[in-house]
């Protein structure tokens, strides 16, 4: 029986050991199940963490992307715009400013550009950074071609202004350059996507590329060619053809304009080892669990009649772990941010980790001196709200305050937190998450403040401001001054527009409306409007706020109105009046100079008979006067082209060192009769042949040598210097220097010499004459050709003027031949029977008696037996009869037809096109030079001329009909 009983006991215990081992495995199960769960979740919520913060950093880097370049071609726009043609032709200020700008836009778009080409009408520069970091400017010539410029080419143009620009863009350095800073973790890939391609961004040595799946990339292709963002969890490979692995896919479209292809910012995880960590730890843990198991088996076995309270336990920790389970849950929502748990008394007895990556404080530390991180303002206001919600008995409370981050400075917080309670409703604790909001808080801080700003803006402007909805009702108003409405502004609100404008007003703003609304493009419209104060003209600008407004804003123009209007009249009578001067001043040199050619070449003609000593004499003084007074109207005349901006440079190409010793000849009689020891010398690299305005470098040069040959006194000495300094290709800048002994110039006198009409001794008995127009009129012409002059002088030492021109060097002989065609000099021509070495049938067409006269008896002088035409009309009537003379020397100014009429008349016969005519006139402006050329006259003479000039023009005339002959 004892047996028996011993071994019912010892069966109930067996029994009872089967069951706690049979309970033991099912509470394993229960938990392995339970912490399966746990780690799904745990695993699913990470997934969701990554894929939120990855869907924002994808939308985030799309938009700095577009918006970063959107900035580049706006400031494109607005540079091409403000191109102006005559950068590199004006000034170097104009030039150095034009460089200042494109180093700033290269700057401000230093990784998007590569290089910016700038066309100008006459030129191409370019810009880019080399190696060096050093910015570089390229002049071109032609047009510069770039390949795949579908991608990385703008082409920019200014028609109006015939300028334009050229922008070269990096696009791989600028995706490198903004996605970098976007960090996204380990196992992450960066990619641009561009027309169905993927490429990568930011690939560091050794690096491993992903390689989606054919559904991902169908799925991505489609979405982001119709321009959607999204996400996808799909396959993807180390390797083409590799074993798959699960990854989180977020992509987000972007444009660049003016490129036409579409783009996608593409962020790619790998999350197939995301919570695996969490299966390690949990084998251990498992692993401990069983080995507890077996010991609480054994203990529990000794200590049966404690397995109730064991199981009340129990029960209490289930629900102490789910609670948990909530808790966490309900934190881990959260992101950039940490746990804390509270006791009733306020003292924090537990942190997470993530304490150190929000505030930089190791959890131990922020447990004990968390408070003293508060800004302590908050800090109070913190305590006081806390008792009041624990007071109000409260589930949960939210605040935000300032903590000082580790390294120094102040970052907003948020705390949400969950207020615990005893049964009795005693306050036993709290637990809180703090997240770090410092950005969203600057960022309404600084939304806030824009939007004070722009109100304190358009409250300051003095236009009228006014804001409608899509349908054009009143919604808000920012005005002034009152009295420039019909209405009060407050009176309008809540109606709409069209009841309240007249016409014809109101139409006008109408369709304004209508297309600021449907095209998005800013409208301009200016209307007149009475008023109780007056009528009154406004300019008025409509566009749109944002989709659902429209905005309005009127400006009173009155006065710049009526200030264009008195400006447009004062500009027509200032032309008027320019045109009435130069009127006079052609009138006045044709007045002058016809009786000048007669008198002057009366006097030549005389030179070249027999006289006596003092006859010599007399026509010397006659003729030194006659000259001196025809350089004195040519002083005023050019002085007066130069003035009114009509001078213009006429380039040509001569034999540079010929042309400046043949100016030195010219003061041979002046040196020698003053016994000046005049040296000159030439510098190295001197070109033979230059292309410039030979007439105004021959007069600078003369107007200033003759200065210094003038002032030297007897005995002294002159020097004239020319160096050359080359510039670019061809081009070369031509620099004299002119040294003379003479009394010199006290300094504060130097800056009267470029006056006009003023001279240093301007009594009545001065040594030297003059207009005193030389200096300004060569200082004129020296900026004009694109040099400075320079003046040094010293009181009893003598003077130093120094200037420069631009030119070019001409190194081909085809470019000589046109400028040869006219080969002599006047000097060479010899008068002695030229009409037996050069004859021509020439016809003579003046209407002035004194200078038919002197015409007539210089032709005779020459050989020459000439047809006389008394005006145009008898000119054309003698080639109608079949007249074709090989020369005609034509006046401009005659009655019944002027000689422009009587050139185009005869250039219309047939037969008499090719015959040369050549213009005789006292009227020496460019225009009328002009003119002459553009109704087929040959050559132009300007009077008074001398005999040398005419038989030059026979000769070069005559020599040409040979070569024609000989052709």
């Amino acid at each position: 029986m004892g047996e028996k009983r011993i071994d019912f006991v010892l069966e109930n215990r067996r029994g009872i050991y089967r069951w706690f081992v049979f309970l033991g495995i099912a509470v394993a199960v229960i938990i392995s199940l339970l912490a399966f769960n746990f780690f799904g979740a745990l695993r699913d919520s990470q997934i969701e963490s990554i894929q939120v913060s990855l869907n924002k950093k994808a939308e985030l880097a799309g938009k700095d992307i577009q918006n970063t370049f959107s900035a580049m071609y706006e400031d494109m726009l607005f540079f091409v715009n403000n191109l102006e043609p005559w950068t590199y032709e004006r000034s170097s200020n104009e030039e150095l400013a034009f460089e200042k700008r494109a180093r700033r836009i290269f700057n401000n778009h230093r990784f998007i550009l590569d290089t910016l080409i700038v066309t100008f009408p006459n030129q191409t520069v370019s810009f880019h950074f080399d190696e060096r970091n050093n910015f570089i400017r390229t002049f071109q010539s032609g047009l510069v071609q770039f390949e795949n410029s579908g991608s990385r080419i703008i082409h920019l143009k200014n028609a109006s202004k015939g300028v334009g620009i050229t922008v070269v863009t990096n696009p791989d350095r600028f995706f490198n350059d903004q996605l970098s800073n976007f960090y996204l973790g380990i196992d992450t890939k960066k990619y641009i996507w561009r027309d169905g391609f993927l490429f990568p961004v930011n690939v560091e040595r050794n690096d491993k590329d992903f390689y989606p799946s054919q559904k991902v990339l169908n799925r991505l292709n489609q979405d982001l060619e119709l321009g959607l963002k999204g996400e996808e969890i799909g396959s993807i490979s180390l390797e083409e053809g590799g074993k798959g692995r699960q990854a989180t896919i977020h992509y987000y479209p972007f444009r660049l304009v003016p490129f036409e292809y579409k783009y996608g910012v593409v962020f790619i995880q790998d999350i197939s080892k995301v919570g695996s960590e969490v299966y390690v730890n949990y084998f251990y843990i498992l692993f401990g669990l069983l080995a507890l198991l077996v010991l609480i088996l054994i203990i529990l076995f000794k200590f049966i009649r404690n397995i109730q309270v064991s199981n009340s336990a129990i029960e209490a920790s289930a629900r102490e772990i789910k609670e948990l389970f909530r808790r966490q849950t309900l934190l881990l929502q959260e992101s950039k941010g940490f746990i804390y748990f509270q006791d009733e008394n306020g003292k924090l007895y537990s942190v997470s980790e993530e304490v150190k990556q929000v505030l930089g404080y190791d959890p131990e530390d922020f447990k004990a001196n968390f408070r003293k991180y508060i800004r302590p303002e908050h800090n109070e206001k913190l305590g006081e709200f806390i008792k009041d919600s624990t007071d109000s008995r409260k589930d949960n409370l939210q605040f935000e305050f300032d903590f000082r981050h580790r390294d120094g400075y102040w970052t907003r917080v948020k705390i949400f937190e969950k207020l615990l309670y005893d049964e009795l409703g005693n306050f036993k604790g709290n637990v809180g998450i703090c997240t770090d909001i410092q950005e969203k808080f600057e960022s309404e801080f600084k939304l806030k403040e824009s939007e004070n700003r722009l109100r304190a803006v358009l409250k300051s402007l003095p236009d009228l401001i006014f804001i409608y909805d899509n349908d054009g009702v009143f919604r808000d108003y920012y005005v002034k001054d009152k009295t420039l409405l019909m209405v009060p502004p407050e009176s309008t609100m809540g109606k709409n527009f069209k009841d309240i404008m007249p016409e014809p007003m109101r139409s006008d703003l109408i369709n304004a409306f209508e297309k600021a609304k449907n095209t998005g493009k800013l409208q301009n419209i200016e209307f007149e409007l009475p008023l109780p104060i007056g009528k009154r003209i406004f300019e008025a600008r409509v566009f749109k706020l944002d989709e659902q407004r429209m905005v309005s804003m009127a400006r009173d123009i009155t006065v710049q109105k009526l200030w264009e209007k008195g400006l447009q009249e004062a500009k027509e009578a200032a032309e008027q009046a320019n045109k009435a001067k130069s009127e006079f001043l052609a009138n006045m040199s044709h007045e002058i100079r016809t009786p000048m050619n007669g008198l002057l070449g009366i006097v030549e003609l005389l030179e070249q008979t027999k006289l006596d000593n003092k006859q010599q004499e007399y026509i010397q003084v006659i003729k030194d006067s006659g000259k001196s007074l025809t350089n004195i109207i040519n002083d005023i005349l050019d002085y007066s082209k130069i003035e009114s901006g009509m001078m213009e440079l006429k380039l040509s190409v001569f034999h540079f060192k010929n042309e400046i010793l043949r100016v030195f000849r010219i003061f041979s009689g002046m040196v020698e009769k003053k016994q000046i020891q005049f040296t000159y010398s030439f510098g190295p690299l001197m070109p033979g042949y230059v292309r410039l305005d030979k007439e105004k470098l021959v007069q600078i040069l003369l107007n200033i040598i003759g200065n210094a040959v003038k002032f030297t006194p007897q005995g002294g000495s002159v020097h004239v210097s020319v160096e050359v300094e080359p510039v670019l290709e061809e081009n070369i800048i031509l620099n004299f220097s002119v040294k003379d002994n003479g009394e010199g110039i006290p300094p504060e006198k130097i800056a009267l010499l470029t006056e006009p009409f003023v001279q240093l001794d301007g009594s009545n008995t001065r040594e030297f004459q003059g207009t005193g127009l030389g200096l300004a009129i060569s200082k004129k012409l020296i900026e004009l050709m694109g040099g400075e002059l320079q003046i040094q002088s010293e009181v009893g030492t003598g003077s130093v003027f120094s200037f420069s021109v631009f030119g070019s060097t001409i190194r081909h002989n085809e470019e000589l031949r046109e400028s040869q065609i006219f080969g002599l000099n006047e000097e060479e021509v010899q008068l002695l029977d030229l009409a037996y070495r050069c004859p021509m049938d020439i016809l003579l067409v003046e209407d002035n008696n004194t200078n038919l006269i002197f015409m007539k008896m210089l032709m005779d002088q020459l050989g020459y037996e000439v047809s006389i035409a008394r005006n145009g009309l008898e000119a054309v009537d003698l080639v109608k009869n079949g007249r074709f003379f090989d020369l005609v020397f034509m006046d401009i100014q005659m009655p019944k037809m002027n000689g422009l009429d009587a050139t185009r008349h005869i250039r219309a016969i047939k037969g008499a096109e090719s015959m040369m005519i050549v213009g005789l006139s006292a009227n020496a402006f460019s225009e009328d030079i002009e003119k002459a050329y553009a109704v087929g006259m040959n050559y132009y003479l300007t009077k008074p001329v001398s005999i040398h000039e005419i038989a030059k023009v026979i000769a070069d005339h005559y020599k040409e009909l040979s070569i024609k002959k000989e052709a």
